[in-house]
């Protein structure tokens, strides 16, 4: 009789398997680590502890947008520090450039003082009227009127459009993240069985 009992050593496919999904969970580690700190950085500041917020957002800046106008508003964070104008990405509901404010809403948008400074928001109304509110040195910029706004170079606008509108990349990554969760999770499920 060739039976195999329930407590004997497993067949050499089975472990040869719940190695590779060990191996390939260590090896996409760091994709967990990435999508975990994107997620972390996705969260308000205060939501986060202390210490938290301070490593997670240690140069992050924030400028309050109040829409005090009676249409919808479109905003984007744009920064010049490396010459042409660059989109400074949000993480609002995935969006990186025009972020909605409602009439007489607010949104935060958030950029890295230290690489990517704030050089000035573009304001849109559709998707061919936009102008530009420029950078001040405090955090606030109330929108009274958009006609009130200055008018935007064309190089601006190019920049903000040329900018995909969704952050695809970092959803794709919070994605990935959890394939390292599954490949160990599959693996203590077959070693468990296993035994």
């Amino acid at each position: 009789m060739n039976d195999v009992s329930p407590g004997s050593s497993p067949s050499p496919k089975k472990s040869s398997l719940r190695t590779w999904m060990l191996t390939l969970a260590l090896i996409t580690s760091p994709a967990l680590c990435c999508g975990g700190f994107q997620l972390l950085d996705a969260l308000p500041p205060s939501w986060l502890p202390g210490s938290l917020d301070f490593t997670v957002n240690l140069f992050e800046a924030t400028a309050l947008i109040e829409n005090q106008t009676t249409e919808t508003l479109y905003v984007t964070a744009v920064t010049t520090t490396y010459g042409d104008p660059r989109v400074i990405p949000q993480n609002i509901t995935f969006r990186q450039r025009d972020i909605p404010v409602a009439p007489q809403g607010s949104v935060t948008l958030t950029y890295d003082s230290a690489d990517l400074p704030l050089s000035g928001i573009v304001v849109c109304r559709s998707r061919d009227e936009c102008r530009l509110s420029p950078a001040k040195n405090f955090g606030t910029y109330e929108l009274t009127s958009f006609e009130a706004l200055e008018t935007l170079e064309p190089k601006w606008k190019e920049a903000v459009q040329a900018q995909p509108l969704y952050n695809y990349g970092t959803l794709g990554l919070v994605i990935f993240s959890l394939v390292p969760i599954l490949l160990f999770s599959g693996w203590v499920y077959l070693t468990v069985r296993a035994r």
